[in-house]
């Protein structure tokens, strides 16, 4: 008797912006990562931050991969309360309609109100992951506490909460019957290729720029231009260095976003034309990193990004924050240097500590490379994920 085939489980993936950044990396390598033969996959997402927006990179690059992708034009990322109603109510129109196995809900906005629809849809698995918890950001002391609540509120709606990092489990993990629904499980990543140092800088400079720049030391941070991400401070350290260095520093910065303007202004009073440089949006980026000499990260805050992960393979040293799951990536003095996120000055000397030191700039961009490919692959990041479907 021939026995009949197994039925796949179908996954939905649902992500507040489909721009490209962690979470959106995070949700399209696990959605292009599971089995085929088991599993059935979609993406839902909103468009690039703003209500009826259109998609982003992450679409494009599903598509490209095969995988099945569903705009929601409501799921914007502020808060608003007509606008998060429309964006529950989509929600709750897809889930009915879908009907999938497991629902795996990514950012706050998503996470929120996705648990919500998926709990009134009867969605038998219900999975929320925090890329850095929302309550970090830099908001009154009202709109933390709300949104603390309502983070909250999503891990007792959900099944299970991953954790990206200890740090975020630390902060919730009191709360009453939270701790039995959270995991950590790290991001992953998997080796991919690199363009020679030549070619890549050729790929992303004028040659006046590489020859200008011929004995700087070359810095790099990626990231979408937000204020999160701290680029005005780092473009102050950068400044403090140039100033008295003799070794100076040639500053990139891969990304786009609402900042742009801001951070082209302060450029400019900081009269830093020729020392730093908006490439804007770069497709796969990571592949330029050989460019560079080091690899710098100012944030405010973060979950554990995945641009550390990159530049550790990559070989790059890094100069980043101390805030979120970075620490636990990097131990300082060891795989990188840490600073405070608002001290200038101390990025400012971590900088020059590399600047002057070739041997340690090795030293460090080895020993990072060697952790990330230890702790932080890309095939347990899926295996720990697909065992709490």
């Amino acid at each position: 008797m021939t026995q009949a085939p197994l039925k796949k489980r179908t996954i939905l993936y649902i992500v507040t912006k489909s721009n490209w950044g962690g979470a959106q990396r995070y949700v399209y390598d696990l959605a292009v990562g599971l089995p085929r033969d088991s599993y059935d996959v979609a993406v839902a997402f909103g468009g690039t931050g703003i209500p009826g927006s259109a998609a982003g990179t992450l679409a494009t690059m599903l598509a490209n991969a095969g995988i099945r992708t569903i705009l929601i034009p409501e799921l914007g990322r502020d808060i608003s309360a007509m606008s998060d109603w429309r964006s529950f109510a989509a929600l709750w129109r897809l889930l009915r309609q879908e009907h999938p196995d497991v629902v795996h809900l990514n950012s706050s906005k998503a996470g929120g109100l996705g648990a919500l629809a998926a709990r009134l849809c009867g969605v038998p698995r219900i999975i929320f992951t925090a890329h850095g918890w929302y309550f970090w950001e830099r908001k009154s002391a009202s709109v933390r506490a709300l949104t603390y609540f309502l983070s909250y509120l999503t891990i007792l709606l959900s099944h299970t909460t991953i954790c990206i990092s200890e740090h975020d489990r630390r902060a919730v993990r009191l709360l009453p019957f939270a701790s039995r629904k959270i995991r950590v499980v790290r991001n992953g990543i998997a080796p991919f290729p690199l363009l020679p140092r030549n070619e890549a800088r050729g790929a992303l400079f004028s040659t006046h720029d590489i020859a200008a720049h011929h004995d700087d030391i070359w810095a790099v941070s990626i990231g979408e231009l937000t204020g999160n991400k701290n680029y005005l401070v780092a473009l102050d350290a950068i400044a403090r260095h140039n100033a008295t260095a003799q070794q100076k520093i040639f500053y990139a910065i891969i990304g786009d976003g609402e900042q742009r303007r801001a951070i082209e202004q302060h450029i400019d009073a900081l009269q830093m034309n020729g020392q730093a440089k908006l490439l804007g949006f770069v497709p796969d980026a990571r592949r330029y990193y050989r460019a560079f000499d080091m690899f710098f990260l100012p944030s405010q805050k973060e979950g554990v990004p995945y641009v550390i992960l990159e530049a550790g393979l990559a070989q790059l040293p890094v100069v980043a924050s101390r805030v979120g799951g970075i620490p636990e990536v990097i131990r300082p003095g060891e795989s990188g240097i840490l600073c405070p996120p608002d001290e200038a000055s101390s990025f400012a000397r971590a900088l020059a500590n590399l600047t002057d030191d070739p041997a340690l700039r090795a030293r460090l961009g080895t020993s990072l490379r060697e952790t990330v490919a230890r702790e932080y692959g890309a095939a347990h990041m899926l295996t720990q994920t697909t065992a709490l479907y």
